[in-house]
Protein backbone atom coordinates (compact mmCIF):
# COMPACT_ATOMS: atom_id res chain seq x y z
CA UNK A 1 0.00 0.00 0.00
CA UNK A 2 1.22 3.26 -0.49
CA UNK A 3 -0.87 5.25 1.52
CA UNK A 4 2.21 7.67 2.85
CA UNK A 5 2.76 9.12 -0.83
CA UNK A 6 -0.86 9.95 -0.59
CA UNK A 7 -1.01 11.16 2.82
CA UNK A 8 2.48 13.66 1.94
CA UNK A 9 0.31 14.60 -1.11
CA UNK A 10 -2.86 15.78 0.64
CA UNK A 11 -0.76 17.54 3.16
CA UNK A 12 1.23 19.48 1.13
CA UNK A 13 -2.15 20.35 -0.85
CA UNK A 14 -3.52 21.59 2.11
CA UNK A 15 -0.21 23.60 3.65
CA UNK A 16 -0.05 25.75 0.10
CA UNK A 17 -3.94 26.07 -0.16
CA UNK A 18 -3.72 27.54 3.66
CA UNK A 19 -0.55 29.39 2.48
CA UNK A 20 -2.30 30.97 -0.49
CA UNK A 21 -4.97 32.10 0.69
CA UNK A 22 -3.64 33.27 4.40
CA UNK A 23 -5.45 36.86 5.23
CA UNK A 24 -3.53 40.15 6.69
CA UNK A 25 -5.06 42.79 8.34
CA UNK A 26 -5.44 45.72 6.17
CA UNK A 27 -6.09 43.65 3.14
CA UNK A 28 -7.10 40.05 1.75
CA UNK A 29 -3.76 38.81 0.88
CA UNK A 30 -2.70 36.31 -1.71
CA UNK A 31 1.10 34.72 -1.96
CA UNK A 32 1.68 35.00 -5.06
CA UNK A 33 5.23 33.44 -6.66
CA UNK A 34 7.35 34.90 -9.82
CA UNK A 35 10.78 33.58 -11.42
CA UNK A 36 13.35 36.38 -10.18
CA UNK A 37 15.02 35.85 -13.45
CA UNK A 38 13.76 34.31 -16.85
CA UNK A 39 15.87 30.56 -16.58
CA UNK A 40 16.91 31.04 -13.18
CA UNK A 41 14.69 28.87 -11.78
CA UNK A 42 14.69 30.56 -8.56
CA UNK A 43 11.19 31.93 -6.94
CA UNK A 44 10.34 35.33 -5.31
CA UNK A 45 7.63 35.53 -2.85
CA UNK A 46 5.22 38.54 -3.76
CA UNK A 47 2.47 38.87 -1.40
CA UNK A 48 -1.02 39.65 -3.78
CA UNK A 49 -3.77 41.85 -1.99
CA UNK A 50 -7.07 42.30 -3.48
CA UNK A 51 -7.88 45.60 -1.47
CA UNK A 52 -5.82 47.70 0.96
CA UNK A 53 -8.14 49.34 3.50
CA UNK A 54 -8.20 53.22 3.93
CA UNK A 55 -8.97 56.23 5.95
CA UNK A 56 -10.87 58.86 3.84
CA UNK A 57 -9.45 62.14 3.91
CA UNK A 58 -6.03 61.20 5.35
CA UNK A 59 -2.61 60.89 4.16
CA UNK A 60 -1.15 58.77 7.01
CA UNK A 61 -2.31 55.01 6.36
CA UNK A 62 -2.07 51.77 8.74
CA UNK A 63 -0.73 48.69 6.25
CA UNK A 64 0.95 45.42 6.58
CA UNK A 65 2.80 45.69 2.95
CA UNK A 66 5.93 42.69 4.01
CA UNK A 67 8.62 40.73 2.01
CA UNK A 68 8.40 37.78 3.46
CA UNK A 69 11.56 36.13 4.99
CA UNK A 70 11.95 33.32 2.52
CA UNK A 71 12.88 35.76 0.43
CA UNK A 72 16.32 36.49 -0.67
CA UNK A 73 16.08 40.08 -2.65
CA UNK A 74 15.30 43.76 -1.40
CA UNK A 75 11.71 45.09 -2.63
CA UNK A 76 10.85 48.61 -3.66
CA UNK A 77 7.03 49.34 -3.23
CA UNK A 78 4.38 51.50 -5.55
CA UNK A 79 1.20 52.48 -5.41
CA UNK A 80 -0.35 53.69 -7.74
CA UNK A 81 -4.02 54.85 -9.15
CA UNK A 82 -5.41 53.17 -12.14
CA UNK A 83 -4.62 56.38 -14.06
CA UNK A 84 -1.60 55.97 -13.12
CA UNK A 85 -1.07 58.45 -10.54
CA UNK A 86 1.69 57.59 -7.44
CA UNK A 87 0.35 57.38 -3.99
CA UNK A 88 3.41 55.93 -2.13
CA UNK A 89 6.77 54.53 -2.90
CA UNK A 90 8.46 53.08 -0.22
CA UNK A 91 12.15 52.59 0.67
CA UNK A 92 13.96 48.82 -0.16
CA UNK A 93 12.36 46.68 2.15
CA UNK A 94 14.22 43.61 3.53
CA UNK A 95 13.04 40.02 3.83
CA UNK A 96 11.53 39.83 6.85
CA UNK A 97 10.63 43.61 6.75
CA UNK A 98 6.89 45.39 6.44
CA UNK A 99 5.65 48.84 6.17
CA UNK A 100 3.04 49.38 8.67
CA UNK A 101 2.71 52.74 8.31
CA UNK A 102 2.69 55.04 4.81
CA UNK A 103 2.36 58.09 4.24
CA UNK A 104 0.46 58.94 0.85
CA UNK A 105 0.90 61.55 -1.65
CA UNK A 106 -2.41 63.12 -1.35
CA UNK A 107 -5.71 62.47 0.84
CA UNK A 108 -8.17 60.07 -0.98
CA UNK A 109 -11.99 60.94 -0.77
CA UNK A 110 -14.65 57.95 0.34
CA UNK A 111 -15.19 55.39 -2.46
CA UNK A 112 -13.38 52.32 -4.01
CA UNK A 113 -10.66 52.61 -6.63
CA UNK A 114 -8.80 50.41 -8.89
CA UNK A 115 -4.70 50.49 -8.09
CA UNK A 116 -1.69 48.78 -8.52
CA UNK A 117 0.81 47.58 -6.37
CA UNK A 118 3.94 47.34 -7.75
CA UNK A 119 6.90 44.94 -6.86
CA UNK A 120 10.86 46.27 -7.71
CA UNK A 121 13.16 43.60 -6.74
CA UNK A 122 16.80 43.31 -5.96
CA UNK A 123 19.65 41.19 -4.93
CA UNK A 124 20.67 42.17 -1.78
CA UNK A 125 24.18 41.45 -2.65
CA UNK A 126 24.62 44.24 -5.51
CA UNK A 127 21.31 46.04 -5.83
CA UNK A 128 20.99 44.23 -9.49
CA UNK A 129 17.48 44.54 -10.36
CA UNK A 130 15.18 41.38 -10.49
CA UNK A 131 11.88 40.24 -12.21
CA UNK A 132 9.01 42.31 -10.71
CA UNK A 133 5.42 42.15 -10.42
CA UNK A 134 2.31 44.35 -10.94
CA UNK A 135 -0.75 43.30 -8.22
CA UNK A 136 -3.73 44.61 -9.52
CA UNK A 137 -6.39 45.41 -6.13
CA UNK A 138 -8.96 47.84 -4.48
CA UNK A 139 -8.27 50.44 -2.93
CA UNK A 140 -11.46 50.51 -0.12
CA UNK A 141 -11.43 54.36 1.79
CA UNK A 142 -13.72 54.63 3.97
Amino acid sequence: MNRKPNILAAFLVLALTLLLTSCDAGGDRVERFAEANPGSGTNVAIPGYEKLSFRAGKTEQSVNLKNPAENTCTFVLTLTLEDGETLWTGKALSPGEAFTRITLTKAVDAGDYPATLHYECYTIEDNKPLNGAEIQLTLEVN
